[in-house]
């Protein structure tokens, strides 16, 4: 399955705000997830912003801008393409898979096999994100607030479509909805905050980074 995934990210400055906030909202669930983030040598993927992710053992998501793998200086994550493969994987999803890899300029496969995608690709266990997420139903949005192991409280604002035509409109609406939320814009996933906090140097590779940290990915790269 894919589609366009429109996501708004923000920390929880006041923690304390959100209960009210969520109290109008329909509940939808609560989850605890553990997502593995698989990277390659070199951590190409990690600096092209592809995300190939193992959520809870049972599903394969691939995640990426086309526009930013089409031009290497944008850095857009308020949308994304989003490929999801239930898992094991089945040999109907082969031809699928295989595109979707060869478009990305990795190998494809022989099989519909998970532990044969990672092994032509190289791909091993980059970082793992453990989140408990609470998921809310407000009109057309989901909302979700996201406790992060390591991190803190996350406030998410998605929408799924099947195209980009309204995406300024979308926004919109969603900064709207909780404009009266004391939270600081999220450009970038957990993972990447994860790495900025365990390997700063390493974090400074990826596509994704804060736009405070920039001025320090320059000198990093002119560094050599």
């Amino acid at each position: 399955m894919n589609h366009i995934e429109i996501e708004l990210r923000y920390e929880v400055l006041k923690p304390s705000q959100i209960p009210t906030f969520l109290a109008p909202l329909t509940l939808l669930h609560k989850k605890h997830d553990i997502d593995i983030y698989l990277g390659n040598p070199g951590a190409i993927l990690y600096q092209r912003g592809i995300f190939i992710r193992v959520r809870n053992g049972k599903k394969l998501d691939i995640k990426f801008n086309r526009a930013c793998l089409d031009n290497p200086e944008l850095a857009i994550q308020d949308y994304c393409e989003e490929h999801s493969f239930a898992l094991p994987l089945q040999p109907s999803d082969l031809p699928k898979i295989n595109d979707l890899l060869i478009s990305l300029d990795l190998k494809p496969i022989a099989s519909a096999d998970l532990g044969l995608l990672k092994s032509v690709n190289q791909l091993d266990t980059h970082y793992v994100v453990d989140k408990v997420r609470t998921s809310y139903k407000h009109e057309q949005f989901t909302v979700c607030v996201d406790e992060v192991a390591d991190l803190g409280t996350f406030l998410e604002i998605e929408l799924m479509a099947s195209s980009l035509e309204h995406i300024e409109h979308v926004k919109r609406s969603m900064q709207q909805l909780i404009s009266n939320l004391d939270l600081a814009p999220l450009k970038t996933g957990y993972g990447t905050l994860l790495i900025r906090k365990k390997d700063f140097k390493h974090y400074l590779l990826g596509r994704f980074i804060l736009e405070e940290d920039k001025v320090y990915a320059q000198q990093y790269t002119e560094a050599g």
